[in-house]
């Protein structure tokens, strides 16, 4: 059996598009590679071999020469920052909110997005706004250009821990001879089937007139998965 077990930190200001040139502050945070708990489990364990045990050769080719392995792995999400934008159709901002249409805003974070999570949702989007900005009649910035006071890097928040269970057994049937034997073995990877998200709706959008979340109940919400179960089968002759 062997356990490791891996805490760490990955921070830089790569993983966000730099918008304040001068104030790496601004975009300093956790890189997407950031994973901070990182523990594998393996383990292989020989069945006793009752047959072997108890003088009762012709039973063996049922009950001995069993072996039980696998891997068992848990891991940190990756960091995800939600984005905010207005709802499809609406009269953009021109020059965008930064004073520049190469560089996006980012959200306005008004509350604790853990708090107060919508069932079946990993954030709370109510906890987010539309940075403030005063504009003219046709949309043009009347006041300075806002960021948004989101941090940087590749996201605060969190996507779910990763559980996997991958398991072997294996059947070792002697062929007349140590030398030759006939192994059977059947393998399942993610054996319990639990579903593990790897994608998330992030976007949220929001209605200009009142800067309410305009797709409440699509935001959080999980959108992909990774592989269900894979099982695998194999005889192996060995002489």
């Amino acid at each position: 059996m062997g356990v490791a077990y891996t805490f760490s930190r990955a921070m830089g200001t790569t993983s966000y598009t730099p918008v304040v040139a001068n104030n790496e502050e601004w975009n300093y945070g956790r890189l997407s590679t950031d994973r901070r708990s990182n523990l594998q489990i393996n383990y292989s364990y020989d069945l006793p071999n009752i047959a072997k045990r108890h003088n009762i050769k012709a039973l063996g080719i049922v009950t001995d020469h069993w072996i039980f392995s696998g891997i068992f792995s848990m891991q940190s999400g990756a960091p995800f920052n939600p984005g905010c934008s207005l709802t499809s159709g609406s009269p953009g901002v021109t020059g965008g909110y930064t004073g520049t249409p190469d560089v996006g805003q980012r959200c306005e974070v008004i509350g604790n997005p853990l708090a107060n999570i919508p069932a079946g949702t990993y954030f709370n989007p109510a906890a987010y706004a539309m940075p403030a900005l005063a504009t003219g009649p046709d949309n043009s910035i009347v006041g300075p250009p806002v960021l948004g006071n989101q941090g940087g890097g590749a996201g605060a928040l969190t996507y779910p821990h990763v559980t996997n269970f991958d398991m072997t057994l294996t059947k070792s049937i002697p062929l007349g001879s140590e030398r030759r034997v006939l192994k059977l073995q059947a393998q399942a990877y993610n054996a319990f089937n639990h579903p593990e998200f790897n994608g998330m709706n992030t976007g949220i959008q929001f209605n200009p007139a009142t800067n309410a979340v305009s797709n409440a109940t699509a935001v959080g919400l999980p959108t992909g998965t990774f592989p269900a179960r894979v099982m695998a089968f194999s005889a192996r002759f060995q002489f």
